[in-house]
């Protein structure tokens, strides 16, 4: 992997000045990035805030599949077609709170 060296880096295997570009073993490069030392040529350089401790992007979360979604979060027209899919009568039930407790109701 060529990397490119941001700073001085003396050792019995490796003597390295800031600016210089080496192609080291995939390994050593690796553990030099991780030190600092140097940074991959061939790779798009990290940017700062994503380097920072505690500013990494979260993960994003996984989102169930449709069918175990709670009630609760459903918009009123998915918890109509929740109820015409399991053909549950809402009667004149139009609130989102009247057409949980009719699904609730029809489900027990």
């Amino acid at each position: 992997m060529r990397v490119q060296f941001t700073r001085r880096v003396a050792s019995p295997t490796l003597n390295a000045r800031p600016g210089e570009i080496l192609d080291l073993s995939d390994d050593e490069a690796l553990m030099r990035i991780e030190a600092g030392h140097c940074t991959a040529v061939d790779q798009p350089k990290q940017r700062l805030r994503d380097r920072l401790p505690g500013r990494r992007k979260p993960e994003p979360e996984q989102t169930p599949p449709p069918g175990d979604t709670p009630l609760e979060k459903l918009t009123v027209e998915q918890l109509k077609a929740h109820a015409d899919k399991h053909k549950i009568d809402l009667g004149d039930a139009s609130k989102k709170a009247d057409i949980l407790a009719a699904i609730a109701a029809a489900e027990e």
